[in-house]
């Protein structure tokens, strides 16, 4: 960990020394306030070895921001009263985040990462136009927002903020039926903005085979098996690794660190004695039923695991034997993947990308392999479908064929 202060505007950051040269990043509560009963006493923001990235920084600042002013809410009594509403972007966003029909706030809602994304991007957005009165807002002005948002070709930036203004103006519709949001929101849903640029990068098989070897040769056994489950089983990280979400959160579990509990990564009793995993999934609470016979890249990890336990998580880092933690499980699989030569702009993500392409490439029908990755339609099956051009130039060769075949019948 290089010099941590250099970050940007982060009230409440400390950062804490944990074992094996990991550093965490931590908001605390201000300790006056804290003292009166202030509930968030601390919020873990990033671990991990070396340097957050660019990004990880302005979530870090992004998110300490958010929470310091949730705070600073709660210590002047404007917390509780999530309706106080006085024609302002910040205000709306206080409403959001406060209003107890809220999805960010009520039981059943938001999950825990998708708050602090959330949280995220409205402090991006308040810092800049917080202060902006909405019967000011008109369909140029987020034309305008969106052109200065996607400067140095930050699209995806600025296509994730504009996807939280329409939230925002949609909940102040309807919970708060506010007339300037009921405009807005009409303008919004009336109004395009250019998308990035589908992603094309696809994980191989070839790529796979050499990243589960270099992780088993670094000491990392475990990215090795969790690389293979994300491939074979087309399984999004998030199924194969779980993810660390405070304690106080929904949900139960039996593994607890810190203040931290993991939930919805893989089980050993999801796996029968007959190697058929059967896992909910985390996004659309689908239940997947696999055989793991067929799929060779698992079974070979498994084979070098030997005796594999009977519960637990399926996937624990080799240091404590915890389950990873998705940004030190990111920073590892890089290191691993830049041993092995694969491209930078190809990421652990693009593993189910990866697996979907080689099923339509081989000739999967594409129903079928909907059903395999769990998507609720074929356009999303489609999405993740790489190598088109391939794909167009085998349907074409075999046109002619039925063409040549007609001629000599």
């Amino acid at each position: 960990m290089s010099n941590p202060v250099r970050i940007r505007s982060a009230p409440g950051l400390a950062w804490k020394k944990r074992r094996n040269e990991i550093h965490e990043a931590r908001w605390q509560c201000r300790t006056d306030i804290a003292e009166k009963g202030y509930p968030v006493k601390s919020v873990k923001l990033w671990s991990g070895t070396g340097d957050p990235t660019i990004e990880e920084w302005d979530i870090i600042s992004d998110t300490c921001r958010s929470l310091q002013d949730e705070m600073l809410a709660w210590s002047n009594g404007t917390f509780d009263k999530p309706n106080v509403f006085d024609g302002t972007l910040a205000a709306l966003m206080h409403c959001y985040k406060n209003d107890p029909d809220s999805p960010y706030k009520k039981k059943g809602g938001l999950r825990y990462n998708s708050r602090t994304y959330y949280a995220a991007l409205m402090s991006l957005i308040g810092r800049e136009y917080g202060t902006v009165y909405l019967s000011e807002l008109k369909a140029r002005t987020f034309l305008r927002w969106y052109e200065d948002w996607c400067q140095d070709g930050k699209v995806a930036g600025a296509h994730a903020r504009m996807k939280m203004l329409r939230i925002l103006f949609n909940f102040g519709a309807s919970m708060l039926e506010e007339e300037q949001c009921m405009r807005i929101a009409l303008v919004l849903s009336k109004t395009k903005f250019a998308m990035a640029p589908a992603r094309s990068e696809r994980l191989t098989a070839e790529q796979v085979t050499a990243i589960r070897a270099k992780a088993r040769e670094m000491g990392r056994p475990s990215i090795a098996l969790a690389q293979a489950f994300q491939f074979e089983l087309m399984l999004r990280q998030r199924d194969v690794i779980g993810e660390w979400i405070p304690v106080a959160e929904p949900g139960m579990s039996d593994v607890v660190s810190h203040g931290w509990k993991w939930l919805r990564g893989l089980r050993w009793e999801e796996i029968d004695d007959n190697l058929v995993l059967t896992h909910i999934t985390s996004k659309r609470q689908k239940e997947l039923k696999i055989s793991l016979r067929n799929a060779p890249m698992v079974m070979e990890e498994l084979e070098m695991l030997g005796q594999r336990p009977t519960s637990g998580p399926v996937v624990r880092r080799e240091r404590d034997k915890l389950p990873w933690d998705d940004v030190e499980f990111r920073r590892w699989w890089r290191k691993v993947a830049d041993e092995c030569g694969v491209p930078k702009e190809v990421r652990n993500m693009d593993s189910r990308a990866g697996a979907i392409s080689e099923a339509t490439d081989a000739g999967a029908d594409l129903e079928h392999v909907r059903h395999a990755a769990t998507h609720s339609t074929i356009a999303m099956t489609q999405r993740y479908s790489r190598g088109a051009e391939g794909k167009i130039a085998t349907v074409q060769k075999l046109r002619i064929e039925g063409r040549n075949k007609k001629k000599t019948d």
